[in-house]
């Protein structure tokens, strides 16, 4: 492990000059960032005492397996500087890390005119939804549909198409209703015919039963006369 760096770091925290003093001030909470996006760490640098001084600034990441400083120079097109602020673009999971901002006066003679922030952490995630953004997402198509649904309707009852199709409907359950009606008057009149045949065939067979027993009754009176002529 390189302690020289570890010792130049704690030096550039504690370090300041009598007559000048550097300070950077950065913020220490997560930044959270999505793939191919672009992201600005804040970084803020005061001097005092010695305003006139050149202030060079750099930056340094830390990551779980290797530190160093940025390259601003040779990788112009990923790390710019947005006066101090670091703008990274394209950023990509391996962009993960502490990101810390240094300043340094150039023009003092006295060594330790460098101060260093408290470090920015950065955490780069695959692209993708998560839940807020899927939530508002779900609503916008929701509202979008709604939207539809009014202007189709708006539009209907301007164009009386909406007035049309009601009363294609209206008719349609007009025609049902006497197409059963119908049905029900055939079936009435069926029933009656068959109640009507019902009735002459039982009237038919009760003429006939009165009939058969008229004539019994006439056979078995001339059979009492005769008993009595004997």
């Amino acid at each position: 492990m390189n302690f020289g760096f570890f010792f130049t770091i704690a030096f550039l925290i504690s370090s300041t000059v009598s007559g000048c003093k550097v300070d950077v001030q950065q913020p220490t909470e997560l930044m959270r960032e999505k793939e191919q996006q672009s992201v600005s760490i804040p970084c803020s640098v005061t001097v005092s005492s010695c305003s006139e001084s050149q202030t060079q600034i750099s930056w340094y990441v830390f990551r779980r397996d290797s530190h160093y400083q940025l390259d601003l120079q040779s990788h112009s097109l990923r790390y710019t500087l947005e006066q101090q602020d670091l703008r990274i673009s394209s950023l990509s999971e391996a962009d993960s890390g502490v990101y810390y901002c240094a300043a340094a006066l150039l023009d003092v003679a006295h060594s330790g005119a460098q101060a260093i922030g408290q470090g920015t952490t950065l955490k780069v995630s695959k692209k993708g939804l998560n839940v807020r953004q899927a939530l508002l997402l779900t609503l916008l198509v929701l509202l979008i549909v709604y939207s539809l649904l009014v202007l189709v309707i708006i539009i209907c009852i301007k164009t009386g198409k909406f007035k049309s199709v009601f009363k294609r409907r209206w008719n349609k359950s007009e025609n049902k209703d006497s197409g059963m009606q119908v049905v029900f008057s055939g079936v009435m009149q069926e029933l009656s015919k068959r109640n009507l045949v019902g009735g002459k065939i039982r009237a038919h067979n009760k003429v006939s039963q009165d009939k058969s027993t008229g004539v019994q009754n006439m056979y078995q009176s001339e059979d009492i006369y005769q008993n009595l002529d004997e």
